[in-house]
């Protein structure tokens, strides 16, 4: 009987063994992909530092989990990388960080990210990528952070993306500074876990849904400025109660500043200027209420 479990025990290890390696061997055939994808290095540090005669885990940017040898982060900011994002970066299926920020990558994000079950942190901010904001990011069931910032995106923001009840995770949006168009999509209001919204700087039109905070206990951050927004300013502002930021600047907005922003009581930053028709206004008396 012992050594029955002990052979059991013997098989279960080497066989998590032979997982652990191909995982490895997965996740190198991944990151060798995407190397090839990158037509300038400037700085020469994935040509040198990243060989096949060394482990994944000791290439730069590049972190694995404690347990397991799989690549957990990846982390190429500010590299002065150009090229594509090549598909089999999906492959990566423990990735939790992802951070390609501020280089000079192109083209649109491959479908095959969307494999990326694990990921928290998307970083993809300050690059050139083009084409519509994809749909499949809301597959990305625990993904806290998403920054897609000065970048070409144009298109809708996809309300798919936000419909989906699995995304109930994310924290932070930045979208600002790209080139959608349309309105925003009200389902977005209805991600409880937002803490920080900023989609400015766009081409974005339309109104603001009426209950638009009705839903969101942690928004602290929204910033809207620089868009084509009209109609009045939800009065149901007050629900947004941990409102630190709020950014309505450079709009269409109109009608009459609703009072209850006076009721925001964490509020340290109010920006409601260059309004087309906004209705004169004593703003200071409204935290007096």
């Amino acid at each position: 009987m012992e050594s029955l479990t002990f052979s059991i025990a013997l098989l279960i290890l080497l066989l998590n063994s032979f997982a652990f390696s191909l995982n490895s061997d997965t996740d190198k055939n991944a990151l060798i992909s995407f190397k090839k994808s990158i037509t300038s290095d400037t700085n020469a540090i994935l040509s040198t530092n990243w060989s096949q005669n060394t482990p994944v885990c000791n290439w730069i940017g590049v972190s694995c989990g404690l347990k397991h040898s799989c690549v957990t982060a990846l982390n190429l900011s500010r590299y002065d990388l150009a090229g594509t994002v090549a598909p089999h970066l999906g492959n990566l299926t423990f990735l939790r960080y992802l951070d390609i920020s501020s280089n000079s990558f192109v083209g649109i994000l491959p479908f095959e990210l969307s494999k990326l079950r694990r990921l928290k942190v998307m970083n993809l901010e300050a690059n050139s990528f083009t084409g519509e904001i994809p749909t499949w990011l809301g597959s990305l069931s625990q993904l806290e952070e998403l920054y897609l910032y000065n970048n070409s995106f144009l298109g809708k923001i996809p309300s798919s993306l936000f419909n989906n009840s699995k995304l109930q995770t994310l924290q932070i949006l930045r979208l600002y500074s790209n080139i959608p168009s349309g309105s925003i999509p009200h389902v977005i209001f209805n991600v409880s876990s937002l803490r920080e919204i900023r989609i400015a700087n766009n081409s974005l039109s339309g109104r603001l849904p009426i209950d638009m905070c009705n839903n969101m206990p942690n928004i602290k951050f929204l910033a809207l400025s620089y868009n084509l927004l009209e109609g009045q300013i939800p009065s149901n502002i007050w629900k947004c109660t941990h409102l630190d930021v709020l950014s309505l600047s450079f709009n269409n907005f109109s009608g009459s500043i609703p009072r209850e922003i006076g009721r925001l009581g964490m509020l340290t930053e109010l920006y409601l200027g260059y309004n087309s028709g906004f209705q004169g206004t004593n703003i200071s008396s409204f935290f007096y209420m």
